[in-house]
């Protein structure tokens, strides 16, 4: 589809080729058709003919029948191999030497007419071809048109920010129309103060919107499709309204130059979707506003918990924390991605908030517990798992925290897993957990010292933990050859 102007048809937009081995017929009608402004070259060669086809376009071939040494039947024959869609008339010296109808049709021969010294009727055959040449271009047009909206609407319909919508818009608008300069004036979010400007051509470095920039009769033309709500179409180009679905004004796009009628369709259909897609933009950039908002108010709200916990027992204050950061970098030692990193910390920090839920009698209690108390502290993993799941974004953290009591050997609880059952983090955080709750003082015994606290670890190898896991912790205690809660300055 290209920008043009909606007129009729201009003779020198159009090449002609005469095919006749008579050559003073090929200087007549030449001679003729180039008075009425079109654009002819003649072969007495019917070879010599086709061999120029095959390297050039041309619209409309005028192709004698009787000819040497191919008749025109047999030249049409081969011109249709590698060219169908030639406009092809038919010069016959004699009504009775008129090709049979059954060859007219099976070459797809448009049309036929006697050899005269009067060309008029010959004309009419070519201004009769020349309409039905841009009807089939229009038609053409318009199916690449919408097979090329197709072809771009998945890339388009991606979730990306509104500025990279814009600007792959007018890549696409500049590919369907052609047009060079085109002009994007987008409000953003509903904010008239704040309005994204993007533009090609010699739009194409504008910033900001400054009204002063473009002419009075611009302005009023934009304000018109507001109100209107209906694009404009003028003798320097169309605009565009940008609406959403409940016909709230976001904006317009500008594109310069003269449409063609039939491309005008083209368009109009490209605009619906623009309008949802910026529409979809809008309401992803304010559902991903609100559920940051919701994610961070409940993260605040979680993390005011784990503080709770913290607060009911000096002993296991800074527990999360370090459980946390251990757990990182244990992920970060074995290769864990960014993604699994964040849920790394997060998960440790959060591992023990269902301890919210136990009474304080059993978590300060300096004595061992008994088997119904044991059996309610065995209860934290899960709790803790149902308060995470109240918000989606911790859908991938909840198992971790479920899960982190769990045992290689399938003797943990509160689900009873075993070996790669398990989720990767919450073996991770086993280890990091029971090893910071070895080397810190509880108010039921003294902590470990380091080199007890690997033993311990490595006793419970391929049992309690993952084997690779403890290795890969213990090496990173070795590297730094000291007490690694030194390193991360722990008191």
């Amino acid at each position: 589809m290209r920008i043009g102007k909606n007129q009729n048809f201009t003779a020198g937009e159009y090449k002609l080729m005469i095919v006749d081995d008579d050559a003073g017929l090929i200087d007549s009608i030449t001679a003729f058709l180039k008075r009425n402004g079109y654009e002819i070259c003649g072969f007495t060669d019917p070879l010599e003919g086709l061999e120029k086809l095959k390297s050039e376009k041309f619209d409309i071939l005028i192709l004698d029948y009787f000819m040497s040494p191919i008749k025109g039947d047999d030249f049409v024959s081969k011109l249709r191999v590698f060219d169908s869609e030639l406009y092809v008339i038919l010069l016959t010296g004699h009504q009775d030497l008129a090709p049979p109808f059954a060859t007219i049709k099976a070459f797809d021969i448009q049309a036929y007419c006697e050899k005269s010294h009067r060309l008029d009727q010959l004309l009419l055959l070519i201004e009769s071809g020349i309409k039905s040449i841009g009807q089939r271009r229009r038609i053409t047009n318009f199916r690449d048109g919408l097979n090329n909206i197709l072809s771009v609407l998945p890339e388009m319909y991606q979730f990306k920010p509104l500025e990279e919508i814009i600007e792959n818009v007018l890549i696409h608008i500049e590919d369907l129309t052609g047009s060079t300069d085109i002009l994007a004036l987008i409000d953003m979010f509903g904010d008239e103060e704040r309005i994204l400007c993007k533009g090609t051509g010699r739009y194409k470095n504008l910033s900001e919107v400054i009204t002063e920039s473009f002419e009075p009769d611009f302005i009023d033309a934009i304000n018109q499709v507001k109100t209107t709500s209906t694009a404009l179409w003028t003798n320097d180009g169309v605009i565009f309204p940008i609406f959403n679905v409940d016909d709230f004004y976001e904006g317009v796009i500008y594109i310069e130059g003269e449409l063609e009628d039939e491309y005008k369709n083209i368009l109009e259909i490209f605009i619906v979707h623009v309008n949802a897609l910026i529409h979809n933009a809008y309401l992803h950039e304010k559902l991903a506003h609100a559920y940051s908002s919701l994610k961070s108010s409940f993260v605040e709200t979680i993390e005011a918990l784990r503080l709770a916990v913290d607060a009911k027992d000096v002993y296991t204050r800074g527990h999360s924390e370090r459980v946390s950061q251990y757990s990182v970098l244990i992920g970060k030692k074995i290769g864990l991605y960014k993604d699994a990193l964040e849920n790394l910390r997060i998960g440790g920090l959060f591992h023990d908030i269902g301890k919210i839920g136990i009474g304080d009698d059993i978590l300060l209690k300096n004595t061992k517990l008994t088997k119904e108390e044991y059996a309610e502290i065995k209860e934290h993993p899960g709790k803790g798992a149902l308060i995470l799941s109240a918000v989606s974004a911790f859908e991938n953290i909840k198992h971790i925290v479920e899960s982190h009591h769990e045992s290689i050997d399938g003797k943990g609880y509160p689900n009873g897993l075993k070996g790669e059952e398990i989720p990767l983090e919450a073996r991770i955080i086993c280890v990091a957990d029971a090893y910071d709750a070895m080397t810190f003082d509880r108010q039921y015994r003294r902590r470990f010292t380091q080199s007890a606290a690997i033993d311990q670890l490595i006793e419970g190898s391929g049992t309690q933990f993952d084997k690779d896991i403890v290795d890969c912790f213990i090496s990173l205690i070795d590297e730094n050859s000291t007490d690694i809660n030194a390193i991360f300055k722990f008191e």
